[in-house]
Order: structure tokens, then sequence, then C-alpha cells
């Protein structure tokens, strides 16, 4: 399983995951080119439906009437068939009303069943004097079509079956051409009514499809093209609403056959236009269908309707009874009776609208489909997959849209559904690389971040490590000195980051001499902390070999210049207090000046004539020293600019606040007083991160020794 998602994903991702999908679209060109001999026949005929039920033709005129014979019809005079001199007689109803033409949708193959001929046949005894007294009913009819422009229905037939004849009203005048005429429909011979019927009649028509569908474009039972012209035994004949249209028009009624390189491009009779396709078939735009031309054939013999309601109309005689009637389904989803088909011909010729399908139709669908595959190729592997798939939506609502316009502008059907259809596969090979391309990229984020991660806690580990050890190179003012009654220590140390650059130092030089040093190296993190090391270890070396706290310091400086690669600086402040009589020496390098609380009041000690400098920011600075006397009781606070420069966003916490925080009892121990003080500076900076690292180092001294 494993093995075969493996050739999966190589198959998808092959060419950069394009491959795939140009072998699937070279597929969908190839398939589309033979759609008619695919299922993707049917996707296209319903795209096709869907534009009719979008805009079905507009009926506002109804020139054409129905006369169907229906129930009621077969209730009031009897089954079908009807004696054909009833025929006749509706047939001079209707042309009591002048109509433009009479269309018959009915085939009267067969002599009329109470015809003498049919009755002498069954009836032996019957004399012939006796038969020739009798009425004959097809003559009946034949006169009746004569006096009407009336059209007989004939039905084209493949081959040659019995009672089959040739029709006897082809087109008078057909121009013929052997480029044109081989795409039309050809039928072998005919079912058409009987010669006395069709001599009497104007003309003939055909009421049936192709011959190779049977019935017309049935797929899914939906009727939705009509042969306009067709030849029977290599005569022309038009369909029976045409030639209908041709009665009508009389000496004006030519047809006119428009030819262009592919075939048939529209039949004109008289003044009117219809488009049809290459092999003349009619691509019907279907109206909805209405009752209001609709008459039942026993309303027109009992004479309900006036004759003038048929004045200037076509009439159709045809089936409107269950059991009777040929019913077809349009793409409106109506079932509808055959002779309605008819109307909607003639009311298609008289408007001069049919839906279109251009022979170039298909080539520009299938260029179409290229060009939106070879955009899809080309752009979806770059997108992420939310935009790939917007990306298609988009142009599938195009094209859909694009089918839309089509039909409105001009009736033009566009195949917009097989063409989104045929995409779909080279989309969804697309996306498919996009998600495989997006999990490998995830994958590979997730196997990033979990280095970073561990890579962050194996910097964290050592981060840690560093600060133990640099916190362990400080002294714990907790534990030293706890015993001597002579001075008291407290002190604070927090970077701003995980190490900082800040240091502090106490230590005895002798039994009563007290070394205290704070500094402060230029910069944050790693480098100050390193660097602070190095200066914590050198000024609690260097000042044990000298008296002066200056003269320790010009030799701090000359040590550090050696390896300063990175021209770090430190600011430093060394004092050496006698804890015995509370004298105190010192030296400045650039460093704050401590204060001092005597009192209730604070003082800062005077580092104006012996300042100099931070370490390294210049070489060989000759550092001298000075010294003052602490009273008893004095607080020396010795502090880095971590505090007086801890800012909340608009100001720093500064030295009158320092002072402020300084001021407690004098019984608080010198650690909690730290705390406090650093606590004051954490509220102040309201969080806001850490500027600088904050160090404090507090000593009380007690006053003279009594030993």
């Amino acid at each position: 399983m494993k093995r075969l998602a493996g050739m999966l994903l190589v198959v998808i991702r092959a060419g950069r995951g394009r491959a795939l999908p140009l072998l699937l679209l070279a597929l969908a060109a190839g398939l589309f080119a033979r759609i008619e001999e695919s299922p993707l026949l049917t996707v296209r005929e319903a795209q096709f439906d869907h534009y009719q039920r979008w805009q079905p033709r507009s009926r506002d005129n109804e020139p054409v009437i129905i006369v169907g014979i229906d129930s009621q019809s077969l209730v009031e005079h009897g089954q079908w068939p009807w004696p054909r001199d009833l025929i006749a007689r509706l047939v001079d109803r209707i042309q009591a009303g002048k109509p433009l033409a009479v269309g018959v949708d009915i085939v009267f193959a067969e002599p009329d069943r109470y015809s003498p001929e049919v009755l002498g046949e069954h009836f032996p005894g019957l004399t012939s004097e006796t038969l020739a007294a009798l009425p004959d009913p097809d003559g009946e009819l034949a006169q009746a079509l004569e006096r009407a422009p009336s059209v007989l229905a004939v039905v084209g037939l493949s081959r040659d079956l019995p009672g089959a004849r040739q029709p006897s009203r082809p087109l008078p005048v057909y121009d013929l051409n052997a480029d044109r005429d081989r795409r039309l429909p050809h039928f072998v011979t005919a079912l058409a009514s009987r010669p006395q019927l069709a001599r009497a009649s104007a003309g003939e028509g055909l009421i049936n499809g192709s011959p190779k569908l049977g019935t017309a474009d049935t797929q899914r039972g939906v009727l939705r093209r009509m042969p306009t012209l067709a030849f029977i035994d290599e005569l022309p004949f038009l369909s029976l609403p045409l030639a209908m249209v041709r009665q009508a028009l009389g000496e004006g009624g030519t047809v006119r056959l428009e030819d262009g390189p592919h075939g048939l491009q529209a039949i004109g009779i008289g003044d009117y236009r219809l488009p049809v396709q290459p092999n003349g078939e009619l691509l019907l735009h279907y109206g909805r269908a209405s009752s209001h031309y609709y008459l039942s054939a026993a309303d027109v013999l009992a004479g309900v309707h006036p004759p003038d309601l048929f004045a200037a109309r076509f009439v159709l005689i045809g089936f409107n009874s269950t059991g009777l009637q040929d019913r077809v389904v349009t793409p409106l989803g109506e079932s509808l009776p055959g002779v309605d088909i008819h109307a909607q011909v003639i009311e298609s010729l008289l408007a001069g609208e049919a839906l279109q399908r251009p022979y170039w139709a298909t080539w520009m669908e299938l260029g179409v489909l290229l060009a939106s595959g070879l955009l899809l190729i080309g752009f979806l592997p770059i997108l992420r997959a939310r935009y790939a798939v917007g990306g298609f939506v988009a142009l599938a609502a195009m094209i859909v849209a694009g089918g839309h316009l089509a039909f409105l502008a001009g009736r033009y059907l566009f195949d917009a559904a097989s063409l989104i259809l045929l995409l779909s596969p080279s989309f969804i090979s697309l996306l498919g690389n996009t998600l495989v391309t997006a999990d490998a990229r995830r994958r590979r984020a997730e196997r990033q971040l979990q280095q970073s991660r561990e890579e962050t806690a194996r910097m964290n580990g050592e981060l840690d490590a560093a600060k133990r050890i640099q916190t362990g190179l400080l002294p714990d003012t907790t534990q030293l000195f706890a015993g001597d009654e002579r001075f008291a220590l407290g002190s604070l140390l927090e970077p701003a980051r995980a190490v900082g650059g800040d240091y502090y130092d106490c230590f005895m030089l002798d039994a009563s001499r007290l070394c205290l040093a704070i500094g402060d190296v230029s910069g944050k993190g790693l480098p100050a902390s390193l660097f602070m090391a190095i200066s914590k270890t050198l000024t609690g070396t260097l000042a044990r070999r000298h008296r002066q706290p200056g003269e320790a310091l010009q030799d701090i400086e000359i040590e550090l210049n050696r390896d300063n690669r990175e021209c770090l600086f430190v600011t430093a402040f060394v004092g050496i207090l006698d804890v015995d009589t509370g004298q105190l020496e010192y030296a400045c390098a650039g460093h704050d000046a401590p204060v001092i609380r005597r009192n209730g009041q604070f003082l800062r000690i005077d580092t104006s004539t012996v300042g100099g400098p931070p370490l390294c920011a210049a070489d060989h600075f000759p550092f001298a020293s000075a010294s003052m006397q602490l009273q008893a009781g004095d607080l020396l606070c010795l502090f880095t600019d971590g505090v007086t420069e801890a800012t909340n966003g608009r100001e720093m916490f500064g030295l009158t606040r320092l002072l402020s925080a300084l001021d407690a009892p004098e019984s608080t121990e010198l650690h909690a007083a730290a705390r406090l003080l650093r606590d004051a500076v954490r509220t102040f900076e309201a969080g806001h991160p850490p500027s600088d690292d904050l160090t404090l180092l507090l000593l009380r001294w007690n006053g003279p020794s009594e030993r």
C-alpha cells in the first residue's frame, strides 16, 4: 500500500506537478473532439436544456391554432378513425374562416372504412348499384382539401415497408448542390396519404425526424431538433410547418437555401429566414406551452367558435387525446402533443429565431478548453491551495457566464458544462500536487521547528548553565560576612536577558580592609557576560595587588585591552573601606557615583576629581583615588544604570525615585531593602521590558570597631 501511495505521489509530482495535468488535458481534448460518441453528450444536452429553461422563447403572438381530436371529440363523434366525410366537414368549418394554411398532422394511408370499395369487400351481397349510390368519404375529404390551402403529413421511412408510397408533392423548384445535399436526411420511401387525397392537397410535408434518430434527437427522451428539409427517394420535401408557410405565402413563398462552407446555414421562405444546422436540422428554441391556442374538434364541428377565429392564421389538425397522440418531452420539461411542435416551428420561422450551433462552435470550445487548461497548469502550482480552488472556481464561473452571455446575445449554444467537467481532472491533479507540496513544506517546517525548538532548548540550557556560572561568580552576601558586626551587606543582580554584563564584588583585603566593586559592561547578552566575567576576575585579582583603587583600575584596563577585539568597555567603581575606622578610598571609571544615606539625608560620593572614562575607552588613563569618612549608620548604595534608566515608555526611573525607594527604616535588612528597590523599579516599568541589567550593592557601616 505504501509502495502504491509512493508511486502515486511520484506521478502527481512529476514535472513539478505539471506532467500529469498536461496528459489529462490532452486526453480531455481528445474526448471532447469525439463528444458525440461519449456519455458527455448527455451533459452537453442538459446544459443546452438549461439555457432554454433560463430564457424560453417569448410567445407574445399566437399565429397558430391547433384543432385537436381530443377525448371530448371522441365521446361525441365516436372512436378513431372517424369517417373521412366528418374530417371533410371539420376542414370546411376551418376553411370558412379563411386561414393562411391548414396542416393535417394525420396520414390517411388506407381507404376510409366506410368507402364503397371497403364496404363491398365486407358485404359481398351489396349490388354495384347500391354501392354506387353510397357517398365516397375519401372523395368528400379530397374536395374539402382542394377548397382549402391544405398540407398533408408525410412520414419518411428508412426502408421500404408494406403500404409505403412515394409522396407526390415535392418542392417544385430546388437547386441541387451535391456537397450540401449529402448532409441532408435521405429517406428511401414514405408513409403518405392516398394519392386521391395527396393530389387534392396543396402540398405535403414531413412530420418525423432524421432517419438516423428515428424520431429526431431523443436523448433522454427530449426532442431538441427537427428536420426542415429532407429527401424522399431523391425528391426534396419541406417539413410540414415550413410547407404550410410556403403555401400561405403563395407565389411569394419561394424557398431559398443559404449554403456555407460546411453545409446548409439557413433556410428562407419568402421574407422569412430560419437558421439551421449543416444537415438541415432546426435547433428548436421552445416557448412555454399554453392552452389558449388549442380548440376541440368537437367544438369546431358544433360551430361553437366563429369562423373568423381562423382568419389569417395557421391551423393544425392533430391528435390531442390520450392513446392517440404522440407526446414529446421538451427541454423546458413539458410533455406536449407532437402537433404542438409544428406550431413552435412556425412561430420560430415567423420570428426568425432559432438556437444556433455553428460549425466553428466545437473548435472555439476546444480552444477555450486548451487555453483554460494551460492557464491552470501554468499558474495553479505557484498558488496556495485555497487560492488554487478559488482560481478554478473563478475560471469555471467565467466559462459558465460566457455560455449564458452567448445564449442571451445570439441564442448561441456554448457547452460550458462539458468544459468544466473535462478541466476537473487536470485541476484535481494540480490541486493534489499543491496539497502534496504544501504537506511536504509543512513537514519540513515542522522538522525545522522541531530542530529550532531543540536548538532553542539547548541554547536555553546553555544559557541557564551560563547564568548559574555567572551567578556563582558573584559573592553571596547573605552568607558572606554574616557574623561581622562592623558592617552589613545586601546585593541583587537581575540581568535584562538570561545573562548580563553587570557584576559586583566584595572581599576582604586583610583583616580590616573591605573591597567593594561594581561594574557595567557595554551591551547585553552573552558577549557582555563573557567580558563581565573577565572584568570581575581581573578586579578581584588586581585590587589585591594595589593599596590604591586608582592603581588597580589602571592595571585592570591594561589587561582588558590586551584581547578586546570587540571594543567593549566597562564602567566601574572600586572602593576600599577600613571597616574599623570608616575611611573609604575609591576610584571611578565612568560609573554612576554611589549614594549615601546619612541620618535620613542623602548625599552622593564626589567622583568629579577622580572620575575617569570607562575602562578600555581610553588607553592608559591615569585613574586617581580619593577618600572620605563614613559615619556610623551610613548606608552606601552602589548601583548600575539599569536602575536609574529603567523606563515606562514615557520617562526614566531616575535618581529621585531611587532615593525615595532607599528611604526605608534603618532597621530594614539590606537584602530586603534591595528587593524593595527592585520592586519599585519593576512597578514603575509597568510591564515594559527591562532596558538594562539591574544591579545593587548595599553596605551599612555600623561604626568604629570596639576591638
